[in-house]
This record gives structure tokens, C-alpha cells and sequence, in this order.
């Protein structure tokens, strides 16, 4: 692993750890923060895709495109759920629990792909759930942060069948073609949904525009793209772990723009669920076996 591996793992991570601080200073409805992130940063990816797969996307079978259409569905989804979740709780619960997506990838494999994971994972899925039974004791009394915490889970899961479901079409399509694909269409349906929640887009505060654009910017397309480039020379559980360092990054910008400090229950519930999480990914790796061209999966989505 050379320094420019860690160098770009390190932007990685401080990139997606701007994710749920922007969420928040934006002080705008979720689906109208969801919809406008998606439809900024899915269209350069799906033009980059365009110009150098267009044969891929061509050849794309209609099982293809059925798989694809249900992961774009769950990859929105979950940032629907993610960005209520970031506006219902506290920041460090709600990146804490979405990060167990890998746990929920590892029994998705096992119910739909027939992929049985190893012993250490249900260990490490008792670990991460008596976390999270911490940080929802710490929100007891308070429906609203429950609610949040809630949310937060239910987008790890969504996360995870985003991921389970590239599985099956990552074998002959490309990184960029898929998450083009994927993305364009998560845009594409919370577009629709924010027509139908009735959210106002227009008559915002300038800086919650300002913020959502950072938002696509920095943690979708600079974040996301640096994971999505260590994974094409690194072992995906290597890049998973350091993903895992989003919460703390998040956590202090938080503590410093937000004035948001954890109490010593979220400290403590965060630090057993994210041990839960690392002893998931000691024992599998996250994503898709590599192609023969040696491109590895998709990134984890925080």
C-alpha cells in the first residue's frame, strides 16, 4: 500500500464525513435534500459512463436492467431514510448506525445468493446490536431521536440490498456503468417522490442551496469516487475499515460547527457497535468478487 493509497483514502474519509454535518446545515426537507443530492452528482458519473461504456450499457440484458432498477430503488431509498435520520438524531447515532451496512450485505448474501458467512459474523451482529440498544437507551423519552435511529437502520438495510443486488450483474459490468446506472435511477425516483411528498424546492434560504451542492460535491462525487478508486487496487474489507473512520470525522465537525457533543452513552454505544462492525469485516471481504479485468465492486455507501 503505497502513500498514495493512504492519501486518497484519507480524502475519502474526510470527504464523507462532511455527509451528515452538510445534511444538517442545510435545515431543509429530507426529500428535497435527498433528490437534489442525487440529481447534482448522478449526471457526471452516467456522462463519464456514456463516453467510456457505452457498449456496456448497450449490452445490458433486460435481467440487467430488472436488477439494476432494484438497486437504484434501495440505493434511494436509503438516502431517504439516511438524511430523515441525520434531521431526526444526533449525528454521531445516526452515521454510527448506518455503518452496519456490511452486517446487514453479509445475511443478504446468505438469504439471497446462498453466500453462508463465517461464525465471526453473528458474533459481530450481537456486538454491533447491544451498541445499538446503547444509543437508542440514550434516546429513550424522546420519540423523535428514536424515530431517527430507526431510520438510520432501516437505510443501512436499503444500503445493503444496493450492494447484494450489484452482486449479481457486477460479474460482467463495470464499477462506472453500475453505479452510472444505479445512481441516475435512485435520482430519478426521489425526484418522483419529492413531486409527490408535495416538499417545496424553491423559496429556500441561499446557504441551504450552497450546502446540498457541497453535499453532492464533496461527499457523493469526491468521497465516493476516492473509495471507488482504492477498491480497483485494494482489498474491499481494507477500504471498508477505513470507511469506518466516517463516524469520527463526522462526530468532530459536529462537536465543532454544530456545538453537537455525544454524551458518554453515545460514545460508548458507538464504540461497541463499530466494534461490531470491524469484527464483521475481519472475517469477509464486502462487495463482489473482482472481474477478470481485476476491477473490484462498488463502494460501500455512508
Amino acid at each position: 500500500m503505497t502513500a498514495r493509497h493512504w492519501l486518497v483514502l484519507a480524502v475519502g474519509v474526510v470527504a464523507v464525513s462532511w455527509a451528515a454535518p452538510l445534511i444538517r446545515l442545510a435545515e431543509a426537507p429530507a426529500m428535497v435534500v435527498a433528490a437534489l443530492r442525487l440529481s447534482i452528482a448522478a449526471p457526471p458519473v452516467l456522462g463519464a459512463a456514456l463516453l467510456r461504456r457505452r457498449g456496456e450499457l448497450r449490452g445490458l440484458t433486460a435481467a440487467d436492467v430488472a436488477i439494476l432498477a432494484l438497486a437504484g430503488l434501495a440505493l434511494a431509498g436509503h438516502f431517504a431514510f439516511w438524511v430523515a435520520s441525520v434531521q431526526r438524531t444526533s449525528v454521531v447515532t445516526s452515521v454510527v448506525l448506518v455503518t452496519t451496512q456490511p452486517l446487514f450485505v453479509s445475511l443478504g448474501g446468505w438469504f439471497f445468493l446462498g453466500e453462508r458467512p463465517a461464525r465471526a459474523i453473528f458474533v459481530a451482529i450481537a456486538i454491533a446490536l447491544a451498541g445499538a440498544l446503547l444509543l437508542a437507551g440514550a434516546d429513550l423519552g424522546d420519540g423523535g431521536s428514536l424515530s431517527g435511529d430507526l431510520f438510520a437502520v432501516i437505510g443501512a438495510a436499503l444500503a445493503s440490498v444496493y450492494l447484494v443486488a450489484g452482486r449479481r450483474v457486477r460479474a460482467s459490468l463495470s464499477n462506472l456503468s453500475y453505479v452510472a446506472v444505479v445512481n441516475t435511477i435512485a435520482a430519478l425516483v426521489l425526484l418522483v417522490a419529492l413531486l409527490l411528498s408535495g416538499d417545496v424546492v424553491r423559496g429556500l434560504p441561499r446557504d441551504a442551496y450552497l450546502y446540498i451542492v457541497l453535499l453532492a460535491l464533496v461527499p457523493q462525487l469526491i468521497g465516493h469516487s476516492s473509495f471507488t478508486w482504492a477498491l480497483g487496487s485494494l482489498p474491499a474489507v481494507l477500504v471498508a475499515v477505513a470507511i469506518l473512520g466516517e463516524p469520527v470525522g463526522a462526530t468532530l465537525i459536529a462537536a465543532t460547527l454544530l456545538d453537537e457533543v455525544p454524551t458518554l452513552l453515545e460514545w460508548v454505544g458507538s464504540a461497541v457497535v463499530l466494534l461490531g462492525v470491524y469484527v464483521g469485516l475481519r472475517s469477509t471481504t464486502i462487495g463482489s468478487p473482482r472481474r477478470a479485468d481485476g476491477e473490484a465492486t462498488a463502494p460501500i455507501e455512508l
